[in-house]
């Protein structure tokens, strides 16, 4: 098996992929590109047969329904300021994360954060699939195209995920040591993952990279069952503002054989 990780921005310069090859015994993280446009996206979604993309794959329902009737008959419907912002996934991540771990984690809102910016790119691009298959992308992630949350991941797997990412204007060594430890921690669980020459090196230097890893991994759990899908009204709202696929707590070390 073959899957692939996006780590997706706004701007091609931080955006990231990674693939993962999977055989009986060990799986292999080929060198991570960064630095990624529309066509270099298009050719990743096309090579892997699990995909996990870092993105929101959808809008708040209740903010495409209030933003549709001002537009259309200039009404602004009474719109709970939490509905407005949150999806029903991010709530499901709320809610798992904090049950399983003890961690208070919100998503970022896709209707009022930047990474509103991001979901507008991954919208082109999924078009932009679409054109080119004439097949609609399941935003639930049927079609083994699955939304995924690095961050959420980490907890679930009992990782720190606290600095890896830095920050403005943080220094670049104590980042590029805290990525070396949580790679350390991430092959003392899953000690069959090997790297391509300058693959690991290249995650220690940008957290895009490792983030595109962390989603390629998700993607295999996904691809073996070991996600939370949604279930019963979850469903529905899934197809329409997309479903963030969170590993089972613990679920690393049986990445490789289920």
């Amino acid at each position: 098996m073959r899957t692939v990780g996006v780590d997706l921005s706004a701007a091609p310069e931080r955006t990231a992929a990674a693939t993962i090859e999977w055989r009986r015994r060990d799986a292999t993280v080929a060198v991570p590109e960064v630095g990624l446009d529309d066509g270099a996206l298009l050719s990743c979604l096309a090579d892997g047969e699990w995909i996990g993309i870092d993105a929101p794959f959808g809008w708040p329902e209740a903010m495409v329904a209030a933003l549709h009737s001002y537009g259309t008959e200039g009404a602004w419907p009474s719109v709970a300021k939490n509905d407005f912002r949150h999806r029903h996934t991010d709530r499901f991540v709320r809610e798992m994360v904090l049950a399983e771990t003890g961690a208070k984690l919100w998503p970022l809102s896709v209707s009022s954060d930047r990474i509103g910016l991001t979901a507008w790119r991954l919208a082109g691009l999924r078009e932009s699939a679409f054109r080119r298959s004439g097949i609609r992308f399941d935003r639930a992630g049927a079609d083994q195209v699955i939304e995924v949350y690095p961050a959420a991941a980490l907890l679930l797997w009992g990782l720190n995920r606290l600095g890896y990412k830095g920050g403005t204007g943080a220094p670049r060594e104590p980042t590029t040591l805290t990525r070396e430890a949580l790679l350390t921690a991430i092959e003392e669980q899953a000690p069959w993952l090997r790297w391509a020459p300058a693959a690991r090196r290249k995650c220690v230097e940008s957290a895009d990279a490792l983030d595109a890893v962390l989603a390629a991994l998700i993607a295999r759990a996904c691809a073996l069952g070991l996600t939370a899908r949604p279930e019963g009204e979850d469903t529905e709202h899934a197809r329409s503002e997309g479903w963030i696929h969170l590993p089972r707590q613990g679920s690393l070390p049986g990445l490789l054989d289920g």
